[in-house]
């Protein structure tokens, strides 16, 4: 078992909860969800990170056809950031963002956050993290809230806007 806090955790767009830890089992299986405030948990036995704390990235690309792909765009703000296409500004539209980088390779998602966190300054990092953790897990009928049950890595988003809750420039993901 290991266990894993930080100011925020992103469970689903409706549920970002304060000051948790995250317990997992060697399976990457979510055991428990600790509130830090509560006196039911080990600090000792918790690491605390300075972020939020989210699912696993996951690309729809590698997942879905071409074709489906496409197709997302008539639900979603469907935004592909895979190959060497420059970053983009995104346009709201009113439906829920989807950015898809077609990996998961963190350096280089992390090299591609500079981009989108200068030519978009106002994305919320909530939004963001959606994007490309929970609605790619929902649309290929994963689980995709964090959750006792859910096998997943863990994400730590780093170096967040935290006071405004936005993607900045030096922004950066690792696992935990």
């Amino acid at each position: 078992m290991n266990r894993v806090g930080s100011q925020l955790t992103f469970c689903s767009p409706q549920q970002i909860l304060r000051r948790m830890a995250v317990e997992r089992d060697e399976q990457n299986i979510v055991t428990n969800l600790y509130g830090l405030d509560d006196g039911l948990v080990e600090t000792a036995q918790t690491l605390f990170f300075d972020g939020i704390i989210s699912a696993e990235i996951i690309s729809l690309k590698q997942n879905k056809s071409i074709e489906e792909s496409q197709e997302l765009s008539r639900e979603f703000n469907y935004y592909d950031f895979s190959g060497e296409m420059p970053i983009v500004e995104i346009i709201p539209n009113g439906k829920p963002l989807l950015c898809d980088f077609g990996f998961d390779d963190l350096a280089e998602i992390n090299h591609k956050l500079v981009g989108l966190a200068r030519l978009n300054p106002a994305l919320s990092i909530y939004d963001f993290i959606a994007s490309c953790a929970y609605y790619p897990a929902l649309l290929l009928r994963k689980d995709a809230e964090l959750k006792i049950g859910r096998q997943t890595e863990l994400l730590l988003w780093e170096q967040v806007d935290m006071v405004n809750k936005m993607l900045a420039a030096n922004t950066r993901i690792r696992k935990v």
